[in-house]
């Protein structure tokens, strides 16, 4: 689910192959870009007081969230309630955190908030809900799930790794999707990936959270550090401060007059998709897109079908109710007309 990176990040990026920000205090000032781009995104979700790292993806941004709440916490047998279709990347941290994951069944592809209020218990320390779902890109209920983790005194984390770089900046737009911000009271952390939509080179991620005290029970201080004996509470030590430089960049380039772009773009081409598929009679689409993600069923010969296509090429992710198809910015018409012509061509071979 990555994209090309921007040209020019590419080449800010390998201008800066030596900085390990592992050791901030050797490297200032990209330190100080750092707090800049934590800054710049809080302001985007509506918290510019937030705390925060580019880290190096979606995984070690949402361990990094079950660790504070762990340690945050004190709990001795911590749960974390996730939906079903959360990220694996939770199922890793619950399993090294030595916490217990209880999956909250879905309906329609979202989380379902009663049954998260329910399986609440003396044990939970957070609930997990996630902006751009992994099958399909759907958004869970946040406002709601906020107002359970404030009356129930828990952390909330939104998993945003795919959403968090479209859906702010589809803002007023006839894309306007539901928010998954600080501006919701209960919600205390947030991940989104730059090397997504952010169109930064990999690895590029960004862990924030609302209050300093949960990053302060995951300090630990070093006394070799060559600029001091404090690094960053990251999961990571050695991490490419060229990710840092690069992000700032791309931040201060597009702005956000030049991500709305991008977003509208993706958006623009994955309903083009979708209008092409539902002209297809053997096509059953799953649902309107939310975000630039499309899911559909082949009605007949599905998985010889789906062997062709990724034979031609076609990187298209299968699911035991789908095929999931993205269209990241890389992404353009003329791609989808080659994969509808594709697809049209192999299902009257197969029909035969």
């Amino acid at each position: 689910m990555c994209t090309e990176p921007d040209s020019y990040s590419k080449y800010i990026y390998s201008k800066f192959l030596e900085k390990n920000i592992g050791d901030p205090g050797l490297f200032k000032g990209t330190l100080l870009l750092e707090k800049q781009i934590i800054n710049q995104i809080g302001k985007l979700l509506f918290y510019s007081r937030c705390s925060g790292f580019v880290v190096s993806g979606g995984t070690e941004a949402n361990i990094m969230a079950m660790w504070s709440a762990r340690n945050y916490s004190k709990q001795i047998n911590p749960e974390v309630l996730v939906p079903s279709h959360s990220h694996h990347s939770l199922d890793k941290a619950a399993n090294l955190l030595g916490i217990k994951l209880i999956k909250i069944p879905c309906i329609d592809g979202i989380v379902d908030s009663n049954s998260v209020k329910k399986r609440i218990n003396r044990n939970t320390i957070m609930v997990v809900g996630v902006a751009g779902t992994t099958p399909l890109g759907l958004i869970d209920p946040i406002p709601e799930l906020s107002d359970i983790a404030r009356d129930d005194s828990l952390l909330l984390h939104v998993d945003a790794s795919f959403g968090g770089f479209i859906i702010p900046f589809l803002k007023n737009t006839k894309y306007s999707l539901p928010l998954y911000n600080f501006k919701f009271p209960g919600v205390t952390s947030i991940s989104l990936d730059s090397h997504k939509m952010g169109s930064a080179p990999i690895p590029s991620s960004c862990i924030l959270f609302r209050n300093k005290n949960l990053i302060n029970n995951i300090k630990t201080n070093v006394g070799y550090l060559s600029g001091g004996s404090e690094p960053r509470p990251t999961l990571l030590g050695t991490s490419p401060g060229a990710s840092i430089i690069t992000l700032w960049t791309l931040l201060n380039l597009h702005g956000q007059l030049g991500y709305r772009k991008i977003a509208l773009r993706c958006m623009e081409n994955t309903n083009y998709l979708f209008d092409e598929l539902l002209k297809i009679r053997d096509i059953s689409v799953i649902n309107k897109p939310v975000l630039n993600i499309v899911g559909f069923k082949i009605n007949s010969n599905h998985n010889l079908i789906v062997k062709d296509l990724r034979q031609k090429g076609w990187s298209i992710s299968i699911f035991p109710t789908h095929i999931r198809f993205v269209l990241m910015p890389h992404i353009n018409r003329k791609h989808v007309d080659s994969f509808i012509k594709d697809l049209k061509t192999l299902i009257k071979k197969h029909s035969k």
